[in-house]
């Protein structure tokens, strides 16, 4: 056979149609696939298919089997990134705790737990670094109370209660101390805590880190004493004077001290010295030096029933912010109240607690009773009565001796046959009268009172002396209410403001004046109070008024002009005076008729002696002329013209 016929076999047309090969039913697009054929595949092929499906072509299953394989070995590559971050993560926090832990910084207070005040006081703070790595930026702060006073250091900055020392860099493994000395100022008894904090920033950190320690320190004794002395037994009724003495014991000096008493029940205060700048139970002292001492001696009348125990307390400190009063110092007696052989009582008017006015008359009734089991004889009944206040001329006194030199009124059985003998369980009863003097004598004292002490002695109770024995006392105080003066007048020339307008006065025409008040505190301290003027309609209120120092107020609705005057201590002759200028219109139907420049005049307070409340009113003011200054007085006046 030839190549081309050869060629032509191999290559030809037919021959290549004939040598096709045949379809089988895994061909593409060669119609139905048999069911168990396509079963079998896919339990040998579709682990390899995507997730979005099974593949449509040969193509389709490598593209998605080589997808596949990638986001494996993505997921495997960031998961191994992940365990390798988290193993030097691990491995650095390894390396930084071995260099630095916080538990690894140490800090202690060393001190005693018990002080005095006034007594050097010395407290060491230690501090420790115990890691591999160094502290940077470090700062000792040492905090303490109030009652503490720190001896200043070179170089440490104190800022309220805090003191703070720099440190700067702390090597590793290494430790300090540092000492802070200094004197508690507190109250005895009082628990106070002082602290330690150590900041600071460990070196290749930037976190600032605390570590802080502290201790409680009790205060043993105070800087200020206080003592109080007290009888120890008395007979219900009688005298009984409290001493009370307080001193600085410490180097350093105090200010706005107070004493402060609490009183027994039953106790009836009489008098003081010196006198209680608050009430009758607190003495204002201010400053007390280093070293200083001082005495408060307090009288007064305590009653109880048998076998009872009265106590009185003091302390000595000053008023908090919220009203408190805090002790540096406080002391406590008690008083056994026994039976008394006579019982001996003082009432004026019918009261054991009365305020009375200059002039009124007063009714003393003296009583007395044998409360032993045995009959006593040749009784005496004296009356120690201070007649400063008095009127001594006009004593009203039916039996007894009244005694000017002595200043006592005696009574025996001469006068009062009871005296004689008197049975266990009798009694009986003095009358005399007096009256108080109309005007307070020149130059008297603050707060003034009638202070009268009544006693009663037998034979037939000796002492160990073999002398009379006083067996019963009753002292009474009998306070004046205070004495007030308020004198107000009118003034068109001479005054603090130009007045002007027509003078004397003249209908539709304004003319201002000024009105001068002039207030004097004869006898007690006042607080609280306030003067109030009422001006009539037709006057007006100008505005102005001297000193600038003073308080005024002014309601236009009601015309009511205010001065308020606070707390007024006694003048003792000297006034406090107010000017304020007005000016009044008259009206055509006030021709001939006075002109009202106020209504009236009122002043409210509290009488800090009596406790009680005061009220003083002045009526309608007029005016009148004299010597060309215009004057007010109640029942003058001034006639308006046409």
């Amino acid at each position: 056979m030839g190549l081309e016929d050869l060629n032509e076999k191999l290559h030809g047309r037919d021959i290549h149609l004939d040598r096709a090969r045949q379809h089988t039913p895994y061909d593409p697009g060669q119609g139905a696939i048999d069911p168990d054929m396509q079963s079998e595949f896919q339990k040998t092929e579709t682990w390899s298919a995507p997730l979005g499906g099974n593949p449509s072509s040969a193509e389709e299953i490598l593209f998605a089997d080589i997808s596949t394989r990638k986001r494996r070995r993505h997921i495997a590559f960031a998961l191994g990134g992940i365990a390798l971050l988290m193993l030097l993560g691990g491995l650095v926090f390894k390396v930084r705790t071995m260099l630095f832990s916080e538990e690894r910084v140490k800090v202690t207070i060393n001190g005693p737990k018990g002080v005095a005040s006034a007594e050097d006081t010395t407290f060491t703070v230690a501090y420790a670094n115990d890691n591999w790595a160094g502290l940077s930026n470090a700062t000792l702060i040492f905090s303490y109370p109030e009652s503490f006073h720190p001896e200043p250091g070179s170089a440490a900055e104190t800022k309220g209660f805090l003191i703070e020392v720099p440190i700067g860099n702390i090597d590793a493994n290494t430790a300090a101390k540092k000492d802070f000395s200094g004197k508690f100022y507190g109250s005895k008894g009082d628990l106070v805590s002082l602290k330690a904090t150590l900041r600071y920033t460990p070196k290749g950190i930037a976190t600032i880190f605390e570590k802080t320690a502290q201790i409680a320190v009790n205060v043993a004794t105070s800087p200020l004493s206080l003592e109080i002395a007290a009888p120890l037994e008395i007979a219900t009724g009688q005298n009984v004077e409290y001493v009370i003495n307080y001193g600085n014991v410490s180097d350093f000096p105090f200010s706005n001290l107070r004493v402060k008493a609490e009183y027994p029940d039953g106790f009836q205060f009489v008098s003081a010295e010196p006198r209680p700048s608050e009430g009758e139970s607190v003495w204002y002292v201010g400053n007390l030096n280093a070293r200083a001492e001082g005495k408060i001696i307090v009288r007064g009348v305590l009653s109880g029933a048998r076998d009872e125990y009265k106590q009185i307390r003091g302390m000595i400190g000053f008023f908090g912010g919220d009203g408190r009063f805090s002790a540096y110092a406080e002391n406590e007696r008690q008083t056994r109240m026994r039976a008394s052989l006579f019982s001996l009582s003082q009432t004026v008017n019918g009261l054991t607690d009365i305020t009375v006015s200059p002039g009124e008359t007063l009714r003393y009734v003296i009583r007395y009773k044998n409360e032993s089991d045995i009959g006593m004889r040749d009784a005496i009944v004296t009356l120690e009565i201070n007649p400063t206040l008095l009127d001594m001329t006009r004593l009203s006194l039916s039996r007894g001796s009244y005694d000017a030199s002595r200043k006592l009124i005696t009574w025996k059985a001469s006068d009062i046959p009871g005296l004689g003998k008197i049975d266990p369980g009798a009694s009986g009863e003095i009358v005399f009268s007096v009256p108080v003097v109309a005007t307070l004598p020149a130059g008297s004292e603050r707060n003034p009172a009638i202070r009268s002490v009544a006693k009663i002695d037998s034979p037939d109770i000796p002492t160990t002396l073999g002398v009379n024995k006083i067996v019963g006392s009753n002292m009474l105080l009998v306070k004046l209410s205070s004495l007030i003066s308020i004198d107000m007048s009118a003034l068109y020339n001479e005054t603090p403001f130009q007045n002007t307008g027509p003078f004397p006065p003249r209908v539709g025409q304004e003319t201002s004046y000024v009105i001068r008040v002039k207030l004097a505190n004869i006898s007690n301290d006042f607080k609280d109070a306030r003067l109030s003027f009422i001006l009539p309609t037709s006057v007006r209120y100008a505005g102005k008024f001297a000193p600038a120092g003073e308080t005024i107020h002014f309601n236009e609705r009601t015309n009511e002009l205010v001065w308020e005057l606070g707390t007024v201590a006694q003048t003792k002759g000297a006034s406090r005076d107010l000017f304020f200028q007005i000016s009044a219109t008259p009206a055509p139907n006030t021709v001939g008729k006075p002109l009202i420049l106020m209504n009236s005049a009122t002043l409210t307070a509290k009488d800090t002696f009596t406790g009680k409340d005061i009220r003083v009113e002045k009526e309608e003011v007029n005016s009148f002329l004299r010597d060309d200054v215009l004057y007010t007085s109640l029942g003058g006046s001034v006639v308006a013209g046409e």
